[in-house]
């Protein structure tokens, strides 16, 4: 941790000197203080600690400032810490808090070049929920945070033409790394993404693409090859549509398709030691429906299903969002996880979750960015 430190340190003053001693830095100072209150129902089956009951609700605090130096014309820093402060179930599990330094990169611009050297999120992409071509980061689909964290990468983009771009990195997320080219383009009127991949972590090759277009209905897909130096080659594939009406001031609603090769046919095929680990899904199908309804500026309704078509179990959210004073949002939501028989979303005695997993979650956001 002291070299890492030390390493964006000796990058920040590199920068610093770089913009020359007596250039005036211009700043752009921005962030969010967010707390999370999550009440669960006691989990069916689990064994309790010594000395008592294992606690029912989740108290996260977390701040992020994030501030961009603009050096040069051609050169910014970007850099951002993420405190989080944690009561409940949370801190039994994963200790009381942590400070991180979440983003941390330098952004060089030369022409039709864009080099960003440092710790950075990375996105690829265009489905909903599941992303096969989003390699380095594994955010759970489940948390509600949309902050993708940081990883240590070398990226270089250039500008082909105004629709087309080639782009390199390679990342060291998890403590191993992964190298990769991409390019984008529009053909026609969809965005067209292709992707070659090599992953160190787990010793493959990986070929993907993602398409995403509107034919009056907006449809994509997106998908990734898995190239296995020991075990089976496998799919992952997303395909989905969605459709808006003028009811209120919109009515949002987004159907997909996920078929993930790797996946188990059944409870008894599920790799449930990996789940949290190197899988967010256990099973080979899922289909998802998600919604929404905005009734005006400050105010919309959202609910979304995840259907595991291997089970037929499910996990249904349904919620509240409203923004007061322009920059506090608020946000209400409750989830259900239920199904016809033991199933990873319905945590009854057969089921892989069964002692892990509530069968029903409420939680109360509060955001304030400046």
């Amino acid at each position: 941790m002291k070299r890492q430190t030390a390493a964006w340190l000796w990058m920040l003053a590199t920068a610093l000197l770089a913009s020359g001693p007596s250039a005036a830095v211009d700043y752009d100072l921005k962030g969010s203080i967010r707390s999370r209150l999550a009440v669960f129902s006691e989990v069916a089956g689990e064994v309790p600690p010594e000395g008592g009951q294992r606690d029912t609700y989740n108290l996260e605090l977390r701040a992020r400032p994030e501030l961009t130096l603009y050096l040069q014309d051609h050169l910014s820093l970007n850099l951002a810490v993420r405190g989080q402060r944690n009561w409940g179930a949370t801190e039994d599990a994963f200790g009381s808090g942590e400070v991180d330094l979440d983003r941390a990169y330098l952004d060089v611009a030369l022409g039709r070049w864009d080099l960003r050297l440092g710790r950075q999120a990375i996105n690829f992409g265009q489905a909903l929920i599941w992303n096969p071509v989003d390699l380095v980061d594994s955010n759970s689909p489940l948390d509600f945070d949309i902050v993708k964290e940081g990883v240590d990468t070398l990226r270089a983009s250039y500008a082909v033409s105004s629709t087309s771009s080639v782009l390199g990195l390679l990342a060291f997320p998890d403590g191993g790394s992964i190298a990769l080219v991409r390019g984008e383009t529009l053909a026609g009127s969809a965005d067209l993404g292709l992707l070659i991949a090599n992953d160190a972590r787990s010793d493959e090759r990986i070929l993907g693409f993602d398409v995403k277009g509107d034919l009056g209905v907006g449809w994509w897909a997106e998908g990734a090859y898995h190239d296995l130096e020991e075990g089976e080659d496998f799919l992952r594939l997303v395909v989905g549509f969605d459709y808006s009406w003028p009811v209120r001031q919109q009515l949002y609603l987004a159907l997909q398709y996920y078929l993930d090769e790797s996946g188990g046919t059944g409870v008894d095929d599920y790799d449930f030691a990996a789940l949290g680990m190197t899988r967010r899904f256990l099973a080979r199908q899922y289909a998802s429906v998600i919604s929404g309804l905005t009734l005006d500026e400050l105010t919309s309704l959202n609910g979304s299903m995840i259907y595991n078509l291997e089970d037929d179990s499910f996990v249904l959210t349904l919620g509240l969002r409203r923004i007061f004073f322009d920059d506090l949002e608020v946000t209400v939501r409750g989830s259900l996880f239920d199904g016809s028989g033991p199933g990873e979303y319905n945590p009854v005695a057969g089921s892989p979750t069964f002692g892990r997993q509530p069968t029903e979650t409420w939680e109360l956001y509060l955001e304030w960015r400046f």
